[in-house]
Parts: C-alpha cells; structure tokens; sequence
C-alpha cells in the first residue's frame, strides 16, 4: 500500500515556487512597462520644452538642445546619457528631435528606442 501523504509531500512547495517565480517575472515586466513609458513621456515633454525655448524671441536654438538635455537628465538621471539631441529650424518652425534607448530594469529584456520630436513655430518669424 502506497501512502499518498507521503508521495505529495513536496508538491505544496513546488507548487508555491512555480506560482511565485511566475508572479515576479509578471511584476518585472510590468514594471519594466512602465520604465519604458516614463522614459517616452520624459523625452516628449523634453523635446517639447525645448522647442518652446528655442522658438522664444532672440533665442538661438542651441538654448533648445541645452533644455531639452536639462529636462533629459532631470527626468531620467544617467540613462539621459542614451540620448542624442538635434535642433533644427525649418523655415519658420524649430524642431527638436531627441533620439535614445530606454533604461532597462534587466540587462537581458531587449532595448526600447524612444524618438521625441516637436515642432514650434518661431516666435521671430511671427514677429518680423
């Protein structure tokens, strides 16, 4: 006669293990979603802001670079180092573009590229 108590002694741990490595892997990526959603909103406002500096009577675009970078590292810290920042005008719109990979929680989940760019119209042009 087979004692069944005995042959499922170690099934509630294996169980609980199963469950638990199961609900960290989903934690971990949803946190990793939201990583990678912050990273995206930051350089949109970044890109944003910095449109509207440079587009500001008298300001030469490189004070748009400057503030988006600024709002780069505010927002992100160290990983604002991924990111390559390009001002340009236009004819009569400066554009800002902010180009960069996402940080990642764990090194092994693949890279998000993260492409912000906003258009302002320049406040000189509408001024001449």
């Amino acid at each position: 006669m087979v004692d069944t108590d005995r042959c499922e002694r170690g099934a509630t741990i294996v169980e609980f293990l199963g469950v638990a490595l199961l609900t960290v892997v989903a934690l971990l990526g949803v946190a990793q979603i939201a990583m990678w959603t912050w990273a995206r909103n930051v350089a949109v406002n970044a890109a944003h802001e910095g449109a509207r500096t440079a587009a500001e009577p008298g300001r030469p675009l490189d004070d748009g670079a400057v503030r988006t970078r600024q709002l780069l590292h505010d927002g992100l810290g160290g990983a604002a180092a991924a990111f390559a920042v390009q001002a340009a005008q236009t004819g009569d719109e400066v554009e800002v573009d902010a180009l960069g990979d996402a940080p990642s929680i764990l090194p092994f989940l693949p890279s998000f590229t993260i492409t912000a760019t906003a258009h302002v119209l320049d406040e000189d042009a509408v001024l001449r």
